[in-house]
Protein backbone atom coordinates (compact mmCIF):
# COMPACT_ATOMS: atom_id res chain seq x y z
CA UNK A 1 0.00 0.00 0.00
CA UNK A 2 1.34 3.23 -1.24
CA UNK A 3 0.18 5.65 1.58
CA UNK A 4 1.70 8.78 -0.20
CA UNK A 5 -0.70 8.05 -3.44
CA UNK A 6 -4.11 7.27 -0.85
CA UNK A 7 -3.20 11.08 0.57
CA UNK A 8 -2.83 12.39 -2.35
CA UNK A 9 -5.76 10.82 -3.98
CA UNK A 10 -7.45 12.01 -0.38
CA UNK A 11 -6.84 15.62 -1.23
CA UNK A 12 -7.82 15.60 -4.68
CA UNK A 13 -11.01 13.42 -4.00
CA UNK A 14 -12.01 16.30 -1.64
CA UNK A 15 -11.15 19.18 -3.54
CA UNK A 16 -13.77 17.33 -6.16
CA UNK A 17 -16.47 17.48 -3.32
CA UNK A 18 -15.57 20.51 -2.37
CA UNK A 19 -15.87 22.72 -6.45
CA UNK A 20 -16.12 20.01 -8.54
CA UNK A 21 -12.63 20.45 -9.79
CA UNK A 22 -9.22 18.29 -9.03
CA UNK A 23 -10.20 14.63 -10.55
CA UNK A 24 -8.23 14.97 -14.04
CA UNK A 25 -6.92 18.48 -13.56
CA UNK A 26 -4.66 17.48 -10.65
CA UNK A 27 -4.81 13.86 -10.71
CA UNK A 28 -3.16 13.19 -14.18
CA UNK A 29 -0.88 15.85 -13.76
CA UNK A 30 0.72 13.99 -10.72
CA UNK A 31 0.58 10.66 -12.44
CA UNK A 32 2.46 11.81 -15.26
CA UNK A 33 5.26 14.26 -13.58
CA UNK A 34 5.43 12.70 -10.10
CA UNK A 35 4.63 8.89 -10.74
CA UNK A 36 5.79 8.95 -14.25
CA UNK A 37 2.86 7.26 -16.02
CA UNK A 38 2.72 7.11 -19.18
CA UNK A 39 0.31 10.07 -20.30
CA UNK A 40 -1.76 7.62 -22.38
CA UNK A 41 -2.18 5.29 -19.25
CA UNK A 42 -2.27 7.95 -16.80
CA UNK A 43 -5.62 9.33 -18.80
CA UNK A 44 -7.37 6.08 -18.45
CA UNK A 45 -6.28 5.44 -14.94
CA UNK A 46 -7.73 8.65 -14.06
CA UNK A 47 -10.65 8.14 -16.30
CA UNK A 48 -11.45 4.90 -14.44
CA UNK A 49 -10.91 6.24 -10.73
CA UNK A 50 -12.58 9.34 -11.21
CA UNK A 51 -15.73 7.47 -12.45
CA UNK A 52 -16.16 5.72 -9.10
CA UNK A 53 -15.31 9.07 -7.15
CA UNK A 54 -17.83 11.66 -9.63
CA UNK A 55 -20.49 8.44 -8.95
CA UNK A 56 -19.88 8.34 -5.23
CA UNK A 57 -19.92 12.34 -5.11
CA UNK A 58 -22.97 12.46 -7.47
CA UNK A 59 -24.91 10.26 -4.50
CA UNK A 60 -23.99 12.50 -1.79
CA UNK A 61 -24.57 15.75 -3.79
CA UNK A 62 -28.43 14.34 -4.50
CA UNK A 63 -28.74 13.02 -1.32
CA UNK A 64 -28.96 16.39 0.32
CA UNK A 65 -30.01 17.96 -2.46
CA UNK A 66 -27.52 19.81 -4.01
CA UNK A 67 -27.69 18.73 -7.62
CA UNK A 68 -30.11 19.64 -10.32
CA UNK A 69 -30.46 16.08 -12.43
CA UNK A 70 -32.96 17.62 -15.10
CA UNK A 71 -29.72 20.07 -15.90
CA UNK A 72 -27.36 17.24 -15.55
CA UNK A 73 -28.73 14.75 -18.14
CA UNK A 74 -29.51 18.08 -20.53
CA UNK A 75 -26.04 18.59 -20.55
CA UNK A 76 -24.69 15.16 -20.98
CA UNK A 77 -26.93 14.61 -24.51
CA UNK A 78 -24.23 16.43 -25.90
CA UNK A 79 -21.14 15.70 -23.98
CA UNK A 80 -21.20 11.84 -23.60
CA UNK A 81 -21.31 11.54 -27.41
CA UNK A 82 -18.08 14.12 -27.53
CA UNK A 83 -16.16 12.64 -24.82
CA UNK A 84 -16.68 8.94 -26.96
CA UNK A 85 -15.53 11.11 -30.15
CA UNK A 86 -12.58 12.36 -28.11
CA UNK A 87 -11.47 8.60 -26.89
CA UNK A 88 -11.79 7.46 -30.84
CA UNK A 89 -9.86 10.56 -32.04
CA UNK A 90 -6.78 9.26 -29.61
CA UNK A 91 -7.09 5.70 -30.96
CA UNK A 92 -6.84 7.17 -34.60
CA UNK A 93 -3.63 9.51 -33.67
CA UNK A 94 -2.30 5.92 -31.95
CA UNK A 95 -2.98 3.93 -35.56
CA UNK A 96 -1.46 6.61 -37.92
CA UNK A 97 1.76 5.84 -36.05
CA UNK A 98 2.08 9.12 -34.00
CA UNK A 99 3.38 9.34 -30.68
CA UNK A 100 0.03 9.26 -28.86
CA UNK A 101 2.42 10.17 -25.30
CA UNK A 102 3.71 13.28 -26.44
CA UNK A 103 0.32 14.58 -28.23
CA UNK A 104 -1.72 13.72 -24.84
CA UNK A 105 1.32 15.83 -22.71
CA UNK A 106 1.01 19.22 -25.14
CA UNK A 107 -2.87 18.48 -25.35
CA UNK A 108 -3.12 17.74 -21.75
CA UNK A 109 -0.98 20.74 -20.88
CA UNK A 110 -3.12 23.74 -23.37
CA UNK A 111 -6.37 21.91 -21.02
CA UNK A 112 -4.73 22.90 -17.77
CA UNK A 113 -3.71 26.25 -18.74
CA UNK A 114 -7.15 26.96 -20.16
CA UNK A 115 -9.54 25.62 -17.60
CA UNK A 116 -7.47 27.98 -15.47
CA UNK A 117 -7.87 30.91 -17.25
CA UNK A 118 -11.67 30.11 -17.24
CA UNK A 119 -11.49 29.81 -13.49
CA UNK A 120 -9.68 33.16 -12.88
CA UNK A 121 -11.82 34.60 -15.61
CA UNK A 122 -15.40 33.83 -13.21
CA UNK A 123 -13.60 34.89 -9.62
CA UNK A 124 -13.63 38.91 -10.43
CA UNK A 125 -17.08 38.71 -10.90
CA UNK A 126 -18.82 40.28 -7.60
CA UNK A 127 -22.61 41.46 -9.92
CA UNK A 128 -24.43 38.91 -10.33
CA UNK A 129 -25.48 38.50 -14.27
CA UNK A 130 -29.04 39.24 -15.23
CA UNK A 131 -29.81 35.95 -15.64
CA UNK A 132 -33.24 37.20 -17.64
CA UNK A 133 -30.78 39.33 -19.88
CA UNK A 134 -31.77 37.40 -23.73
CA UNK A 135 -27.85 36.88 -24.01
CA UNK A 136 -28.20 34.78 -20.86
CA UNK A 137 -31.17 33.13 -21.99
CA UNK A 138 -29.47 32.25 -25.19
CA UNK A 139 -26.46 30.80 -23.81
CA UNK A 140 -28.31 28.78 -21.35
CA UNK A 141 -30.63 27.61 -24.26
CA UNK A 142 -27.77 26.43 -26.80
CA UNK A 143 -24.32 28.06 -25.38
CA UNK A 144 -24.92 25.18 -22.64
CA UNK A 145 -25.47 21.97 -24.84
CA UNK A 146 -22.51 22.98 -27.34
CA UNK A 147 -19.49 24.10 -23.87
CA UNK A 148 -21.21 20.57 -22.72
CA UNK A 149 -19.80 18.80 -25.93
CA UNK A 150 -16.50 20.98 -25.98
CA UNK A 151 -16.08 19.53 -22.36
CA UNK A 152 -16.75 15.88 -23.09
CA UNK A 153 -14.17 15.91 -26.27
CA UNK A 154 -11.44 17.60 -23.86
CA UNK A 155 -12.14 14.88 -20.97
CA UNK A 156 -12.74 11.69 -23.72
CA UNK A 157 -9.00 13.18 -25.34
CA UNK A 158 -7.30 14.63 -22.09
CA UNK A 159 -9.39 13.63 -19.17
CA UNK A 160 -9.49 17.56 -17.86
CA UNK A 161 -13.13 19.13 -18.09
CA UNK A 162 -14.91 17.52 -16.36
CA UNK A 163 -14.96 19.76 -13.49
CA UNK A 164 -12.62 22.67 -14.36
CA UNK A 165 -13.91 23.87 -18.03
CA UNK A 166 -17.67 23.29 -17.19
CA UNK A 167 -18.42 24.32 -13.72
CA UNK A 168 -16.94 27.80 -14.02
CA UNK A 169 -20.29 28.27 -17.15
CA UNK A 170 -22.67 26.43 -15.08
CA UNK A 171 -22.03 29.46 -12.12
CA UNK A 172 -21.94 31.88 -14.97
CA UNK A 173 -24.75 31.35 -16.67
CA UNK A 174 -27.61 30.03 -13.89
CA UNK A 175 -29.20 31.55 -10.94
CA UNK A 176 -28.67 28.99 -8.44
CA UNK A 177 -26.46 28.86 -5.48
CA UNK A 178 -23.30 27.47 -5.89
CA UNK A 179 -23.72 24.08 -3.85
CA UNK A 180 -26.56 23.52 -5.76
CA UNK A 181 -24.30 23.80 -8.99
CA UNK A 182 -21.31 22.28 -7.78
CA UNK A 183 -23.24 18.93 -7.08
CA UNK A 184 -24.90 19.34 -10.59
CA UNK A 185 -21.65 19.32 -12.16
CA UNK A 186 -20.70 16.69 -10.31
CA UNK A 187 -23.34 14.21 -11.30
CA UNK A 188 -22.89 15.04 -15.09
CA UNK A 189 -19.19 14.18 -14.81
CA UNK A 190 -20.20 11.32 -13.60
CA UNK A 191 -22.22 10.19 -16.49
CA UNK A 192 -19.36 11.66 -18.97
CA UNK A 193 -16.14 10.31 -17.45
CA UNK A 194 -18.08 6.86 -16.46
CA UNK A 195 -18.81 6.33 -19.91
CA UNK A 196 -15.27 7.77 -21.37
CA UNK A 197 -13.81 5.46 -18.71
CA UNK A 198 -15.30 1.96 -19.98
CA UNK A 199 -14.00 2.75 -23.70
CA UNK A 200 -10.22 3.23 -21.78
CA UNK A 201 -10.95 0.31 -19.39
CA UNK A 202 -11.96 -1.50 -23.02
CA UNK A 203 -8.36 -0.88 -24.67
CA UNK A 204 -6.04 -2.20 -21.77
CA UNK A 205 -5.53 1.95 -20.82
CA UNK A 206 -5.68 1.08 -17.14
CA UNK A 207 -3.24 0.66 -14.73
CA UNK A 208 -5.01 -1.50 -12.49
CA UNK A 209 -2.29 -1.51 -9.33
CA UNK A 210 -3.14 1.89 -8.89
CA UNK A 211 -6.72 2.06 -8.68
CA UNK A 212 -7.35 0.04 -5.13
CA UNK A 213 -5.19 3.16 -3.89
CA UNK A 214 -6.64 6.00 -5.76
CA UNK A 215 -10.24 4.62 -4.42
CA UNK A 216 -9.11 4.41 -1.19
CA UNK A 217 -7.96 7.63 -0.62
CA UNK A 218 -10.72 9.73 -3.09
CA UNK A 219 -13.78 8.31 -2.06
CA UNK A 220 -13.81 9.69 2.14
CA UNK A 221 -12.03 12.63 0.91
CA UNK A 222 -14.66 13.26 -2.17
CA UNK A 223 -17.99 12.47 0.23
CA UNK A 224 -15.97 14.85 3.25
CA UNK A 225 -15.81 17.60 0.45
CA UNK A 226 -19.60 17.03 -0.68
CA UNK A 227 -20.73 17.92 2.56
CA UNK A 228 -18.24 20.42 3.39
CA UNK A 229 -19.04 22.55 -0.18
CA UNK A 230 -22.15 24.77 1.43
CA UNK A 231 -19.81 25.91 4.39
CA UNK A 232 -16.24 26.40 2.52
CA UNK A 233 -14.66 29.79 0.72
CA UNK A 234 -15.49 28.10 -2.63
CA UNK A 235 -13.77 31.04 -4.43
CA UNK A 236 -10.64 31.04 -2.43
CA UNK A 237 -9.95 27.15 -3.12
CA UNK A 238 -10.76 27.74 -6.85
CA UNK A 239 -8.05 30.51 -7.02
CA UNK A 240 -5.77 28.21 -5.43
CA UNK A 241 -6.58 25.58 -7.95
CA UNK A 242 -6.19 27.59 -11.25
CA UNK A 243 -2.62 28.56 -9.78
CA UNK A 244 -1.60 25.01 -9.71
CA UNK A 245 -3.28 24.32 -12.78
CA UNK A 246 -1.09 26.53 -14.74
CA UNK A 247 2.05 25.36 -13.14
CA UNK A 248 1.30 22.24 -14.37
CA UNK A 249 0.12 23.07 -17.44
CA UNK A 250 3.82 24.41 -18.25
CA UNK A 251 5.45 21.47 -17.03
CA UNK A 252 3.45 19.57 -19.27
CA UNK A 253 4.36 21.79 -22.41
CA UNK A 254 7.86 22.34 -21.72
CA UNK A 255 9.15 18.70 -20.90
Amino acid sequence: MDFSLVFLSFGVGMLIGLTSVGGAALMTPILILILGVRPVVAVGTDLAYTSVTKIMGAWAHWRQGTADVRLALRLARTSVPAGLLGVWLLGEIRKRGYDADVFLRKALGVALILAAALMIFRLPRKRPMNFLHPRAVWLRKWGAPFWAGFTGFSVGLTSVGSGSLLAPFLLLLYPQSTARLIGTDVLHAALLVTSTAAVHLYTGHVNWAMMPMLLFGSIPGVLLGARLSPHMPVQALRLGIAGLLVFSGYRLLSI
